[in-house]
């Protein structure tokens, strides 16, 4: 199934993610061409590297320990509140199977007055995420400066 790379390990529904839809920057999670954004998220997430380099998964609900400490963390984080909806996407993913879960999101992700609100959301998290970033660099200069 082409879509199924949209189906994040994590819980995230990458066809709603501003690099795929705006910037088509990404191919989703799942990708493998290693040229997209995603080889290079890959690298860094904690969340992909257990669930699949290490455990083998395609999704974090298939392991004996979901949800972990680290994928609650993920999905409280105040400054990507995207990721809110991880757990449920999960757990309905578990319920209903990927294919049918992936065919809900399209649905949900079509109504363009929803997708807009959620673009909106996606770009504040961004905004948050780079202002966090300042703040902590500032911080640190800070420090090595007492």
């Amino acid at each position: 199934m082409e879509d199924e790379k949209l189906a994040a390990p994590c819980g995230l529904y990458c066809g709603a993610c501003i690099a795929y839809v705006v910037s088509k920057r990404c191919h989703g999670c799942g990708c493998k061409c290693g040229k997209c954004i995603a080889s290079e998220c890959q690298k860094e997430c904690v969340i992909y590297e257990c669930c699949v380099k290490r455990k083998g998964l395609k999704a974090c609900y298939e392991c004996e320990e979901f949800p972990c400490s680290m994928l609650i963390q993920f999905s409280r984080d105040p400054v990507w509140l995207t990721h809110l909806t991880v757990l449920e996407n999960l757990l309905r993913r578990k319920n209903v199977g990927t294919e049918k879960w992936l065919k809900e999101q399209r649905r949900i992700w079509t109504n363009d007055k929803y997708f807009r609100k959620w673009l909106w959301f996606q770009k504040e998290c961004v905004n948050r995420a780079k202002q966090f970033e300042k703040e902590k660099t500032t911080m640190t200069s800070e420090k090595k400066q007492q």
